[in-house]
């Protein structure tokens, strides 16, 4: 059972008098006596009290001073979590702010001839476009509102598309070298976790060399034949990938050492650091059934190193985006878009044109309840899942299969709702996209549940 803070105080506090009034009883029984040793009991008796009123100012002190450790940790928590809903709430408007800029760009592209200069510059902002769409999928992993399957992870190349923002973050006074073993077999891992977790090391780093230093980025293909272990860290013996982020900072002392992993543990001054990223750190590890071990020394620096499970499987090759020119997909089937968007739906609604399909829009549930009970032909449901107030695709989904079962429905959103996401699972035929996306994955999609 747990008290209150003020009745915690409170019972100390009373615990501390009784026993005061009992001692100081025995004491008076046993000093009053020799009339001679007054003097000597008085003298106790005033060493006694102030004794015990010391003992009671510093439990209380302790307690006071924990629960303000406890108010700081639920204020950061508060804190994380608020800017984790406004993070969401961001990276969905981005994506839908994505969604056209892709799509524009694709219909930009129709419209030139394929030697147009202009059309490396569309190219460009596209591509550009993509890369913000990954960024703002790293957002919602930050918000914990994204749908991270583990996959097959190329540890080299997911380095290597990161060092533009690694460079980024450590600055000018700070060097970052990447030593990368070549043949490294793919890890099973949450590709935007994992790296979130490489930049987070790398900042730590960053903030260890207030003067300046060097980062070292280092990946290679290790076999333990024992297990290793020291006074913190156990890995067991096997084949590993391993991943280690090594400066020249100032360390860490032991102490220090044992407390890293906790929760909201942050060396860093007030306002600098969450106390979350080498917390990040451990669950990754477990979640993938990796190992981590940490070495450091004061004034040596630091070495964190990952030992990493290898995946039975390969990388899933990246799809390519197809030209603007290539062949359509759709064969003349009745597309029903329903997002609420105007922009969106606009820019969707050219791409499925443009694909081949026929296309009828709504802005909401009622209108597109209109065109199912009209009677007129769908064949596939394309909509969003979040569309105005507390309206949904997925309740949208539920209606128009319960008049027609055989309906094909696919679902899209800036953001994943994990509540959503598991009602899902209940669909059959059930496609879905994530924003932002271009012409062939929409098609993509689509001409997977239609053939």
């Amino acid at each position: 059972m747990r008290l209150a803070p003020d009745l915690r105080i409170a019972l100390i506090y009373a615990i501390l008098s009784l026993l005061y009034i009992f001692v100081s009883d025995r004491l008076v029984e046993h000093f009053v006596a020799d009339v001679r040793s007054g003097a000597v009991q008085t003298a106790k008796g005033t060493g006694f009290v102030l004794l015990s009123a010391l003992v009671i100012y510093l439990l209380i002190r302790a307690e006071l001073n924990k629960q303000e450790r406890m108010r700081q940790v639920a204020m950061r928590a508060q804190r994380l979590e608020a800017v984790g809903q406004l993070a969401t709430v961001m990276a969905h408007d981005f994506n839908n702010i994505l969604t056209v800029v892709i799509g524009s760009g694709e219909m930009g592209e129709d419209a030139l001839p394929p030697e147009h200069p202009s059309r490396i510059h569309l190219a460009n902002s596209m591509s550009a476009a993509e890369k913000a769409g990954r960024l703002a999928h790293q957002m919602l992993v930050f918000s914990r509102q994204g749908h991270l399957p583990s996959q097959p992870v190329n540890v080299n190349q997911s380095i290597k598309d990161l060092v533009p923002l690694l460079k980024l973050a450590t600055g000018e006074q700070v060097s970052l070298r990447c030593n990368l073993s070549d043949g490294l077999p793919p890890i099973n891992a949450e590709p935007y976790k994992f790296e979130n977790i490489l930049l987070n090391l790398i900042i730590n780093s960053r903030d260890a060399m207030p003067q300046g230093g060097e980062i070292v980025l280092e990946t290679a293909r290790e076999r333990l034949d024992s297990r290793l272990a020291d006074e913190f860290w156990t890995v067991p013996p096997g084949d590993y990938v391993t991943v280690s982020v090594r400066d020249t900072g100032h360390g860490m002392s032991k102490p220090i050492m044992g407390k890293v992993l906790e929760p909201f543990y942050t060396t860093k001054p007030v306002g600098k650091g969450t106390g979350l990223g080498l917390t990040t750190l451990r669950e990754g590890m477990r979640a993938w059934k990796g190992h981590l071990r940490i070495t450091s020394a004061i004034g040596l620096g630091t070495t964190i190193k990952m030992y990493l499970v290898p995946a039975n499987c390969e990388v899933p090759a990246r799809p390519n985006r197809k030209p603007a020119g290539a062949p359509v997909g759709g064969r003349g089937e009745t597309i029903l878009l329903v997002e609420n968007e105007a922009d969106v739906r606009a820019s969707v609604a050219s791409q499925l044109r443009k694909l081949g399909y026929e296309v009828k829009t709504a802005a909401d549930m009622p209108e597109a309840r209109g065109i199912m009970e009209a009677g007129q032909k769908v064949d596939l449901l394309l909509s969003d899942i979040m569309l105005d107030g507390t309206e949904t695709g997925v309740a949208l989904a539920k209606q128009a299969r319960s008049s027609d079962k055989g309906l094909k429905v696919v679902l899209m959103s800036g953001y994943a709702d994990p509540v959503l996401t598991a009602e899902m699972a209940n669909f059959a035929d059930l496609g879905w996209l994530a924003k932002p996306f271009d012409r062939s994955t929409l098609n993509r999609e689509l001409r997977r549940l239609l053939d």
